[in-house]
């Protein structure tokens, strides 16, 4: 802004400058989160109009068993059940909001295996270990948000990777803990970088935006738990979240 006025019949003008940077970040952030909600909101409609059909198929599949039996007609009935238990733990992830959902109990070893089957394609190239003990120990907490949680966390660990590497995933219980490891051998994140993680908008990806992790991070702290991160650049990085058991 530019103001002019009069010092002794001389005519000055007083400028104004103001740095609106971090106005302009904050209406990004909220203009990025918006777009992703929207996102979240058209990927559930589309799944319910995918599974709608799907299930249609699987009453009258059940109905043609009653008066006429087949081997394939088990196996239909068995890859349409794997579809549609896909698309509702694809709809649990896509849901954008998930900050007024109940606290329930939850068997964490069961959600990390009922989410691998959303990335079957890409895992055929990876070798993966699934180190599942202590089955059956149950936490009080938000189930979407966890499968989210887990969501993107595999998911950036596959990304890591690319076309080769091992994914490994552990749960266990110690000392009224759960432990979950998500271990993968890609790129790794350089150390200066570590700290930043969980950050709104930062991300170790050219095209990331960081509010994958930065739901990880918020999940994991509001159900009073620690992340701890180790990464060797060209080597991997392992996620090792830590939720007690109240």
């Amino acid at each position: 802004m530019c103001f002019p006025y009069l010092i002794k019949g001389n005519v000055f003008a007083q400028i104004i400058i103001r740095d609106i940077s971090y106005r302009k970040i904050a209406e990004k952030l909220v203009s990025d989160s918006e777009k992703l909600a929207s996102l979240g909101q058209l990927a559930a409609g589309i799944i319910h109009e995918i599974k709608n059909p799907l299930t249609s198929v699987k009453g009258f599949l059940q109905l043609l068993k009653e008066s006429y039996s087949h081997a394939y007609l088990d196996t239909m009935e068995s890859e349409l059940n794997k579809a549609l238990e896909t698309l509702q733990n694809l709809l649990q992830v896509s849901k954008p909001d998930l900050q007024e959902e109940s606290f329930i109990p939850i068997d964490l070893s069961e959600e990390l295996s009922s989410i691998l089957p959303l990335f079957q394609e890409k895992l055929y190239s990876l070798e993966v270990e699934m180190d599942i003990r202590d089955s059956g120990v149950i936490i009080m907490g938000k189930k979407n948000s966890f499968l989210k949680a887990f969501f993107n966390l595999i998911k950036n660990a596959i990304e890591a990777m690319g076309d080769s590497g091992n994914l490994k995933i552990e749960h266990y219980y110690q000392n009224r803990w759960v432990h979950i490891k998500i271990s993968d051998t890609g790129v790794g994140i350089p150390q200066e970088k570590l700290k930043m993680l969980g950050t709104p908008f930062f991300s170790t990806k050219t095209d990331g935006t960081g509010l994958g992790l930065n739901q990880v991070y918020t999940t994991i702290h509001d159900h009073g738990g620690i992340i701890l991160v180790d990464s060797v650049v060209g080597k991997g990085t392992r996620f090792h979240i830590q939720l007690p058991i109240k």
